[in-house]
């Protein structure tokens, strides 16, 4: 009788490599996402993933095949799960990522580049076109990519939903695969590649047979096993492993008596399926929490053992001090429920001890069934091993066709073709060329790379002598804007030196104020106070000519990005501006109204100040109030034109605070327009109100005095002399006559 078919195992040495390779892999990744570009730890790790790489392909090309939660080699597993290949798994799987093929002579900037595109979100990667898609442009043919279409993964699913039902169907009736129709099929073969999906039908399976026994339960677990193994034999012979891994984790919350009595066809013809013993494949992949959790499920359950648990566990755990193990950890799980809690539980636990551990099927089943054949395994001639060249001209040669070297052939040929390509409707096709691939190449982190093609065609803008290749190279330049490179380039702001800042700057001008938008969107979001200084500098070089771009930025959701419109229109200065902050000033962010005060304030021009006067007189009560506040809290000797304005044409009873606030403001900054502000509030006043009258004359007085210049004391001195008796008294009181 043929004997269970064992799942492959990668080797010891095999798998040694593997779990090093995912260490260094997964060490390198963390580098690259955490540190700038020239941090030690990225050189570092990525020479340990280059030495751990190369062990891995030292015999040839490995075939990785990453599934959830774990990697196989080819259809081989790790005989023990590692946290570091588990975490890889989990990183490549969320990036849709079904294989990568790594062959030998993979390069620190190719391993850089892949695990600056793993660093993204998945989101951002999709919306750049793929994983697949912007290796081809970053990569190179030592790392090959294989993409899950989840797309056409969602199309099965859908087109399959009806499909499930057709397949329960036919379990039930124990149907052979050639009898099944069409539809149910090719349902099936799409609910195999799925594993949520074949989770699903097992489940749906279950319930369908709820009311029967659990030899029909069983009978139609079975049938379906026995399905899978023909479809798998037929179509994806190295999906079988897998596929019974997680078949391996349904049976364990079967009921005992079908678990049971599907146990007992173990060792008959009807658990054959071609050349594989499919119970005995379940049971060889059922792990021990699984084992553990269907023993402390069914304890709980029927609060103790029952004999056809004693038979369930025998059959899956033959081994007596395996038993024991599982044992504990199940009796680990009980503890935890509302049974673990009773005062008779060790009680209890001891006779589930005692029933689990003594059955013995010994009688009933015999040794024959339980031995395993071993195979022969051969090792393929390494043609390698056999190369007469001497190694230092094969690694001359390797060096020649290495990820970078053919990465670095790609940017040479399109630099060449915009050098030497004379007709200007040609040169626009290239420079279209250049600017797409230098897109993808930012998106793919290769930001050096993407300068190089951008900046050839900026210099045609900045000294190109050709009219017609200096239009379509503007062209292509707003095309660049629109597109990630700028986005990416701005990101570095922080960790870039001053050399790097001004090539960024010369850029983004020559890109023109199309860039003002995306700038302002990173400055938004940024953080660093040297990278927002920067930012800011870029962004105020456009001057009035990007005036027009910041329109666009008023409405922006982010009111960061409203923030920085208000920012940009007051270093624009300029009376056009007023009328597109005075929105700002109402907006619903007080810290985006700040800078619109601000803007106006520091303007310079009486229209922006009569704005500011309109709004504290007419403007809704929420901001005259934000207004108010940001006036007399605001400090900026720049904004003594203000104040003087303010002086003048105040409302002095209405707005006492602002009013007493600037007198302070223009003591504290001084200068002629100060001192003929001050004299003149010295001199108002209203006979009606003596007293608010002497308070504001005093505190202009005190404000002179404060500025202490001679046309200051000059000021007082004539004030004390000649000004009416209430003026006279204020000046004499500051100056201390």
């Amino acid at each position: 009788m043929t004997q269970p078919t064992k799942p492959l195992v990668v080797d010891a040495a095999q798998a040694a490599r593997l779990t090093e390779f995912a260490r260094s892999c997964k060490a390198a990744a963390r580098a690259v996402s955490l540190y700038p570009g020239a941090h030690p730890a990225i050189r570092h790790t990525l020479g340990k993933l280059v030495e751990s790489a190369g062990r891995a392909t030292a015999n040839g090309a490995v075939h990785l095949r990453v599934q959830t939660g774990t990697i196989l080699v080819g259809s081989a597993k790790l005989d023990k799960p590692d946290q570091a290949v588990d975490e890889l798994a989990d990183l490549l799987h969320r990036h849709f990522i079904g294989g990568l093929v790594l062959h030998a002579g993979t390069d620190a900037d190719s391993w850089r580049a892949l695990l600056q595109l793993l660093a993204r979100t998945p989101d951002e990667v999709r919306a750049d076109g793929g994983i697949a898609h912007l290796w081809a442009t970053a990569g190179g043919p030592s790392i090959e990519i294989q993409e899950i279409d989840y797309a056409e993964v969602l199309r099965e699913r859908a087109a399959g939903a009806a499909g499930m039902d057709d397949v329960i169907a036919a379990c039930i009736r124990g149907m052979a695969l050639a009898e099944w129709d069409e539809h149910a099929q090719q349902a099936f073969v799409a609910l195999l590649a799925d594993p949520e999906r074949l989770a699903e039908l097992t489940a749906r399976l279950a319930e369908k047979m709820a009311g029967e026994n659990a030899e029909a339960r069983s009978a139609v677990f079975l049938t379906l096993l026995r399905r899978v193994a023909e479809q798998l034999a037929t179509t994806a012979p190295d999906m079988v492993d897998a596929t019974f891994q997680r078949f391996a984790k349904a049976a364990g919350g079967l009921p005992v008596d079908t678990l049971a009595h599907l146990l007992g066809q173990r060792h008959t013809p009807n658990a054959m399926a071609g050349g594989l013993n499919v119970v005995g494949a379940v049971v060889e992949r059922m792990t021990d929490e699984t084992i553990a959790d269907f023993v402390a499920g069914s304890v709980i359950a029927e609060h103790g053992a029952s004999a056809r648990l004693a038979e369930a566990f025998e059959a899956l755990v033959p081994e007596i001090d395996r038993k024991r193990q599982l044992l504990s950890l199940a009796e680990q799980k009980v503890s935890e429920s509302a049974l673990g809690q009773e005062e008779a539980f060790e009680d209890l636990w001891g006779r589930v001890e005692d029933m689990l551990t003594s059955y013995n099927d010994q009688p009933f089943v015999s040794d024959e069934y339980g031995r395993e054949l071993t195979t022969a395994r051969t090792n393929a001639i390494d043609v390698e091993q056999t190369n007469d060249d001497p190694p230092e001209r094969v690694s001359g040669w390797l060096t020649t066709v290495s990820d970078s070297a053919l990465r670095n052939l790609d940017v040479q040929l399109l630099l060449d073709l915009l050098t030497i390509e004379p007709d200007p409707a040609r040169w626009r096709d290239v420079a279209d060329t250049v600017v797409g691939h230098a897109d993808d190449l930012a998106r793919a982190g290769l930001q050096d790379v993407a300068w190089q093609l951008a900046e050839r065609v900026a210099d045609e803008v900045t000294a190109g002598h050709d009219a017609a290749r200096r239009q379509h190279a503007e062209n292509a330049l707003e095309r660049l804007g629109r597109g990630p490179f700028l986005r990416q380039a701005a990101a570095g702001a922080r960790g870039a030196d001053e050399t790097a800042h001004a090539r960024f700057t010369r850029m983004c001008h020559a890109v023109g104020p199309l860039a003002i938008p995306t700038l302002a969107e990173v400055l938004a979001g940024e953080q660093d106070a040297t990278a927002r200084r920067r930012l800011r500098e870029t962004l105020v070089g456009f001057g009035p000519r990007g005036r027009d771009a910041v329109q666009q930025l008023m409405s922006a959701a982010s009111w960061e990005v409203r923030r920085t419109a208000a920012y940009l229109l007051r270093e624009f200065g300029g009376t056009e501006s007023l009328a597109e902050l005075e929105p700002l000033l109402s907006d619903s962010e007080p810290l985006v109204q700040r800078e619109a005060i601000n803007a106006l304030a520091l303007n310079g021009n009486e229209v922006a100040y009569a704005m500011l006067l309109n709004v504290l007189s007419t403007g809704a009560a929420r901001v005259r109030e934000t207004l108010e506040h940001e006036l007399r809290t605001m400090r900026d000797a720049r904004a003594a034109p203000l104040f003087c304005y303010l002086m003048k044409h105040i409302d002095r009873r209405g707005q006492r605070p602002l009013y007493e606030s600037s007198i302070e403001a223009l003591g504290a900054f001084g200068g002629p327009e100060a001192i003929d502000a001050l004299e003149h509030a010295l001199h108002q006043g209203d006979w009606w109100a003596p007293f608010r009258t002497r308070a504001l004359r005093q505190a202009a007085a005190k404000a002179l005095r404060r500025v202490g210049t001679p046309d200051a004391t000059e000021a007082l001195r004539r004030a004390a002399e000649r000004g009416p008796r209430g003026v006279r008294a204020a000046a004499r009181r500051a100056s201390g006559a």
